[in-house]
């Protein structure tokens, strides 16, 4: 029996997972790995192809003994007798915009979609191929099916165009949306005193503006939103839109803080800026991260819409989502430790802050918990 044949590995872009399809003298599979950073967090995630000789009629419990890749048994697929080997050259992948998904067509047709969703199950993982017409309740192979019984194929055409969108050299996407964050950013806080690039020469374009007014500086990025964070959609199903992609903001007084210490903060906030694709997570309100490098007694920051008191900002809607603006604010340890040891602790600490007059802006305060 012939060993398997990598026909195909590819990263996304920020390498955290990897395509790949194989295929032995059996069968051919798609497969999602992990990269060795992820490892211990997720797992990976096949998606049967094809079998290349007559299906069992059973499922193939042998072959996976063996520790090789199952056929999928004759009721399920559309070729029994089996079907011919894939060549390397036809076959493309098109990932998800979060980065956590991806889809695999061979010569110009959908043939295998492994979803994002399905690595934050730890149940089983779930795949959707052209060529299976049948599954079970607890089968991990499903009918791909048609654009009329599968909302997969609307999922995977979005994905194209994006893609299609971003890597055209007549694109203009990116310099009409900066323009858009810009404006808004500016109705509200004045012209732009500097803008600093924070994508670090990777896609997608990625800035950050500053901003003073009243004594305050202001740091907002723009860029972050173009792509949808990972998770979201299994979080918040229907509702993933109002969720999925943000910006991030800060206000720090500038008769309590340094020049340095202000692009110190900034300086964070830009690397927390990639972190949801960096580490295929998101990013949402009441979130905490921590930090090294902030000035004591901080020691983390907390995420917030919600600690914003100032007049609305309208933000554009980024591929017809709403985008979230995040506001960036510090807190000590005993803090953090409250938001991470209550089940709503992040809801929390912010009702204590807005409680004791905290807000967006970042000047000096009491502890609102117990240290």
């Amino acid at each position: 029996m012939a060993d398997p044949v990598m026909l195909i590995e590819q990263a996304n872009n920020r390498g955290t997972m990897y395509a790949v399809v194989e295929q032995d003298d059996r069968t051919a599979y798609f497969y999602l790995y992990p990269s060795e950073l992820l490892a211990n967090k997720y797992s990976p995630r096949p998606c049967w192809l094809r079998n290349l000789q007559p299906a069992p009629e059973k499922k193939d419990i042998a072959a996976m003994k063996e520790g090789m890749a199952p056929m999928l048994e004759a009721r399920f697929c559309n070729h029994p007798e089996g079907k011919a080997p894939l060549e390397a050259a036809l076959i493309n992948i098109v990932w998800m915009e979060e980065g956590d998904g991806a889809s695999l067509f061979y010569d110009g047709e959908l043939l295998g979609v492994i979803p994002g969703w399905t690595l934050y199950s730890d149940e089983r993982s779930v795949a959707y191929a052209a060529d299976c017409i049948g599954a079970e309740d607890d089968s991990m192979m499903f009918p791909l099916g048609t654009p009329a019984t599968n909302q997969l194929h609307q999922r995977v055409a979005q994905a194209t165009a994006f893609w299609d969108d971003w890597t055209s050299e007549t694109n203009q996407t990116w310099s009409i949306l900066q323009q858009e964050f810009l404006s808004a950013y500016e109705a509200l806080l004045g012209p732009v005193i500097q803008y600093y690039a924070i994508d670090g020469d990777q896609w997608p374009p990625m800035g950050m503006a500053r901003f003073e007014k009243d004594e305050v500086v202001y740091l907002l990025t723009l860029g972050v939103s173009i792509r949808p964070m990972p998770w979201v959609e299994i979080l918040y199903s229907d509702k993933a839109p109002g969720f999925r992609r943000m910006e991030l903001a800060l206000a720090i007084s500038k008769k309590d803080y340094s020049e340095k210490e202000i692009m110190n903060l900034a300086g964070i906030v830009s690397g927390i800026a990639d972190r949801p694709w960096k580490q295929v997570t998101w990013l949402g309100e009441g979130h905490t991260i921590s930090s090294s490098e902030l000035p004591a007694p901080y020691e983390s920051l907390v995420l917030s819409a919600a600690l914003y008191n100032g007049p609305a900002i309208e933000l554009p809607k980024v591929y017809n989502d709403t985008v979230n603006l995040y506001w960036v604010s510090p807190v000590t340890k005993p803090e953090r430790l409250f938001a991470h040891e209550n089940p709503n602790g992040g809801y929390e600490l912010l009702e204590k802050m807005i409680h004791h007059g905290i807000n967006h802006i970042i000047q000096p305060r009491e502890q609102v918990v117990a240290g």
